[in-house]
């Protein structure tokens, strides 16, 4: 099996394939889940408002987050959510663009605290780079979540083993911010 790559650019904004792949000669083409789903029913695009305390805002603020998803719908639901409640954060469509803005922001002095990445994604995937960051010697290790349109226990259970600290289903906006605010706990706890 070949690895999985992005689809070509000239395919536009709107197209339903996310990623492409051959295997035994054949082109296989991944559809955008979040994007299909979002034509068929748009009222999923619009996730409620999340009830936080003023103390959990200003922790969730205080933090360095970054999202990683190749989905434009999933990367709208996610900004969505934090701007809601005017938190930075940082955003990139892929896993080689998050560990070099991982790299970077460790060079610069503020390291990423909480990674939300995609697990299904073109290049490096969701599992590759929690790996990866995990196994980086020396690295300031953020608290990551990784978050699938997919759910299983199998899914979970290698998220784990690749050193992910939760493994969410897309896209419950309440279960992300406080697995946020647990990770705000966690890395409290660690310092």
């Amino acid at each position: 099996m070949e690895r999985c790559v992005a689809p070509p650019k000239a395919l536009g904004k709107n197209a339903f394939i996310t990623g492409l792949v051959t295997i035994e000669d054949e082109l296989i083409q991944l559809l955008d889940l979040e994007l299909l789903l979002a034509k068929v029913y748009p009222e999923s695009l619009n996730s409620k408002d999340v009830l936080l305390n003023d103390m959990e805002v200003e922790t969730l603020r205080g933090l360095s987050i970054l999202l990683v998803d190749d989905s434009v719908v999933a990367r709208k639901q996610l900004s969505d959510v934090l701007d809601r409640k005017n938190i930075e954060y940082q955003v990139t469509h892929d896993g080689s663009d998050a560990m070099a803005r991982i790299l970077s922001a460790q060079e610069s002095g503020r390291p990423i605290d909480i990674l939300v990445s995609d697990i299904e994604m073109p290049g490096l995937d969701g599992y590759e780079l929690a790996f990866k960051i995990r196994n980086h010697p020396g690295l300031h290790q953020p608290w990551i979540i990784l978050h699938s349109s997919l759910s299983s226990e199998m899914s979970v259970s290698y998220a784990e083993q690749v050193g992910a600290n939760r493994a969410l289903t897309k896209f419950d906006a309440h279960e992300l911010l406080h697995t946020m605010l647990a990770a705000a706990a966690g890395r409290a706890l660690d310092s």
